[in-house]
This record gives structure tokens, sequence and C-alpha cells, in this order.
């Protein structure tokens, strides 16, 4: 006589996977977008506290040299030095004001930063000498423009409205 086939006690049934497996991918759908937003919250701080340390480098470079650094342009973006074309403020690199070369970080055509030294009085800034702007061209994050206010114009021209974060100096609105 055969006897019929037992199925094990521990072994899980099909219904039991398909359950879990949709728990599984359920939390995943709740937890990936608000993971992804903190990440692009991340990101937006970076941007802000290396931008500002770009800063610094600067005007420890014209305290040490008597000028601020002269930006290698790229025609593409009005003579602007950007992050993206893989040589952003190199001569603050290469006599070690920073460590490495300032990367936004997505550094692409939308997320980068920018740097421009004016000539004296450009744009109606008070100015004995030339002057500097620097900017941050886009967050990825909403909030972030309300959190991070920076702040940078001339009676004739107001960077706060091209950049999603600018500062600068050298120059004094009056």
């Amino acid at each position: 006589p055969s006897r019929p086939m037992r199925t094990p006690k521990n072994a899980f049934t099909l219904l039991e996977l398909v359950l879990v497996i949709a728990i599984l991918g359920l939390l995943a759908g709740v937890v990936a977008p608000k993971l992804s937003q903190r990440l692009a919250v991340s990101r937006d701080d970076r941007r802000v506290a290396e931008l500002l340390a770009v800063r610094d480098a600067i005007e420890q470079y014209k305290l040490d040299t008597g000028a601020y650094p002269v930006g290698r342009g790229n025609a593409s973006y009005g003579g602007w030095d950007v992050s993206h074309d893989g040589e952003f403020l190199g001569v603050l690199v290469q006599a070690g004001y920073l460590s490495e070369m300032p990367r936004d970080p997505l550094n692409d055509a939308n997320h980068h930063y920018r740097y421009f030294r004016y000539n004296s009085g450009a744009f109606g800034c008070v100015a004995p000498e030339p002057f500097f702007v620097l900017g941050i061209r886009n967050f990825e994050t909403a909030g972030a423009r309300h959190k991070h206010v920076g702040d940078f114009k001339c009676p004739l021209r107001d960077w706060t409205s091209e950049f999603a974060y600018v500062t600068g100096g050298g120059a004094a609105y009056d």
C-alpha cells in the first residue's frame, strides 16, 4: 500500500510567499520616494556648504595675491566659469586653497556652480577694483531656496533672480 505524500510542516505556501512579496513591494513604494527626497535635500545642503567654502577660498586667494582669480570662461555660458566643464576655478586647487575641484553633486547642465569676475563699477556696483559673483544654478528641492537664502546685487543687476543661491565679494550696493 502506498502512502499519501506529506508536505513538510515548515515550508511556505505559494499564497504566503505572494503575500510577503506584496508587502515588501508596498513598503518599498512608500520608503523609496522619502529616501530619494531626503538624498536630494542632503545634496542641496552640500551645494551651499561647498559654495561657501569656495567663496572663502576666493577671498583668501585675494588676500594673498591682491586680486580675485580670473575664471576660465565658457562661451556657451556667457563667459562664466562653470563647474560641469571640468575646470572650475582650477587656480584655487593648484595654489592649495581647495583640496579638490569644486563639483556640484549632480554637476550637469542644470545643476552646477558658476563664477565670474567683473570689472570695477560694472552694473553700478561700488567697487574700487574687480569683484566676483558665485552662484548655484539650481537646487533639486523646492524648500532649499527658502532654507538657503543667498543675495548679491548691484543697482543695475540682481543675480538672485538668475541663481538658486548666489554670493559674491568685493562690491557694495550703494
